[in-house]
């Protein structure tokens, strides 16, 4: 596996991360992690965003042979 491919994994596990927490636990972060909930407050349009951007990142390194098939 080559590094763009590494990097786009960690960029899409987090993405799958933040969506999972926003959409199912969102009180879990605010009181987990308040210091990091005020000046990052998570917001489900971004988040959202985010995975598609990150998904979309994705298509196109596999369509042009980054990604391991």
């Amino acid at each position: 596996m080559n590094i763009e491919a590494v990097i786009w994994c960690a960029f899409m596990l987090d993405a799958v991360v933040a969506n999972l927490i926003v959409w199912f636990f969102p009180q879990w972060y605010a009181t987990k992690l308040p210091g990091l909930h005020r000046f990052l407050p998570l917001k489900k349009s971004w988040c959202f965003v985010y995975l598609a951007l990150t998904l979309w990142l994705g298509f196109v390194l596999h369509r042009h042979g980054v990604l391991p098939r």
